[in-house]
């Protein structure tokens, strides 16, 4: 697999998205290739695969642990953005059952100008 090197976008730039899709397809479980690896994969010299992963590692996807390589950060975008759900959704995700429950609805008796006040503006009173 490799990149284009004819297209207008820099080499570092589509190695960054490169390792970016692996990581969100799955490619890549917990750790990252080594650079020597992502070098012979694409085709691209050390400095291009270090400045890839300097972005990623920027924002947040990947983080550099020195003696032992690159890994895909705990929570990556694609958590951040896979996990935004509802809190229905959430309640149900830990086993409970959402819902709501009216309890008691009561009006308040207005008085003066506040009686001209339309019926969908007049203030309510919730008690459990």
């Amino acid at each position: 697999m490799s990149l284009d090197y004819t297209n207008s976008i820099p080499l570092h730039v589509q190695l960054k998205q490169k390792i970016e899709q692996n990581v969100y397809n799955g490619r890549y479980a917990d750790k990252i290739p080594s650079e020597r690896e992502l070098m012979d994969e694409y085709y691209v010299n050390r400095s291009t695969v270090r400045q890839s992963i300097q972005q990623l590692v920027l924002e947040g996807i990947l983080v550099k642990k020195p003696g032992k390589g690159t890994f895909i950060a705990v929570s990556t975008i694609n958590d951040w953005l896979g996990s935004l759900s509802s809190t229905s959704e959430n309640m149900e995700k830990m086993g409970m059952t959402p819902g709501a429950k009216l309890i008691t609805l009561q009006e308040i008796e207005l008085f003066g100008r506040l009686k001209k006040l339309p019926s969908w503006k007049r203030p309510t009173i919730l008690k459990e």
